[in-house]
């Protein structure tokens, strides 16, 4: 029968510490694993092979970023184009659009005048008085037909600006009176001629000169 060996006595640890772990002489503290291990740049589980391909890695993410920043540049200049481009259109269309009024304000003007000479002392009145208004037609034309509608309620309404009103009027060239061959015009055909060619300041002094001989027929 064997003696029991003797054992050492078991202690409770006090309350609030840790149960002591026996030393050992090859123990090592615990490696931190977000800390890279002394003597080292990289990381030592890629070894050789996986360094140079990251930094192949890391080289080709730089120049893909580069890539993506010159792209961009290029986008923003061609639509700084574009909107150039849309801009000097807007600036084209509206000169044309300014030329075409101008043009369009002619040709009424034109037709007005052209309409109210002869019936108006002066067709330039007429042209003033209907340059504010409307007279052309859905397709672009010129509307003769509302023009003379214009002109008739103008002269109802101004009746002093109709042609030969009021004012005394011209006498008429008697063709009994005309001159003979050879002879000078007399006063009357040299009036009428004054007033054709649109001379009225030698067809009033003419006028003139007639009122005189009629006053002193003996002269």
């Amino acid at each position: 029968m064997s003696t029991p060996t003797p054992t050492e006595p078991i202690t409770e640890p006090a309350a609030g510490n840790p149960p002591a772990v026996p030393a050992t002489p090859d123990a090592q503290p615990p490696a931190d694993p977000a800390k890279p291990p002394e003597g080292g740049d990289g990381d030592p589980q890629l070894g050789p092979a996986g360094e140079k391909a990251l930094a192949e890695w890391k080289r080709r993410a730089k120049d893909a970023e580069q890539l993506s920043k010159d792209q961009a540049a290029r986008l923003k200049t061609y639509e700084d184009a574009q909107k150039s481009e849309a801009e000097r259109q807007a600036d084209a269309l509206k000169a044309a659009e300014t030329r075409a009024e101008a043009a369009t304000r002619l040709a009424v003007s034109s037709k007005v005048e052209a309409l109210a000479a002869g019936r108006f002392q002066d067709p330039q009145d007429a042209v003033d008085a209907l340059s504010g208004g409307s007279y052309v037609s859905e397709d672009g034309a010129v509307d003769a037909a509302a023009i003379t509608t214009a002109l008739d309620d103008l002269l109802t309404r101004k009746p002093h600006w109709a042609a030969g009103e009021p004012g005394p009027r011209t006498p008429r060239p008697d063709p009994a009176q005309g001159a003979r061959p050879g002879a000078p015009p007399n006063l009357n055909q040299r009036i009428a001629e004054a007033e054709q060619a649109g001379n009225t300041k030698l067809a009033l002094a003419l006028k003139t000169q007639q009122l005189r001989e009629i006053k002193q027929p003996g002269k």
